[in-house]
């Protein structure tokens, strides 16, 4: 087993005491299952499998496609044609065309 030294602000060990003596632990068994768990939930919650939408999904960092943009997609047109595309167009980047359709941000 490894050790890991930390520095807690006085509140906050004076908390860790109460609590790993409320319920008859000492606070280095409390602090090890209270690490363990956090580490345990963090796997749970990126799952596996999820991909890396599925994750910025979950966080509200991107949200589905809504109902209007899915019918406009063409199936079977990949990004790499719909850039070649764009940029023999001689018009703004896909890039560019994203942020437009994002508007400012708030």
């Amino acid at each position: 087993m490894s050790t890991l030294a930390i520095e807690l602000p006085l509140e906050t060990y004076q908390r860790l005491q109460e609590q790993a003596r409320r319920i008859g632990k000492p606070p280095e068994s409390l602090i090890r299952e209270l690490v363990e768990k956090a580490l345990r939930e963090e796997r749970m919650e990126e799952g596996p499998g999820k991909s890396a939408r599925d994750i910025l999904e979950a966080s509200g960092r991107a949200r589905p496609l809504s109902e209007a943009l899915r019918r406009r997609i063409i199936p079977g047109v990949t990004l790499e044609e719909v850039r070649s595309a764009l940029s023999r167009a001689g018009g703004p980047s896909l890039s560019e065309l994203v942020l437009e359709q994002r508007g400012p941000k708030s």
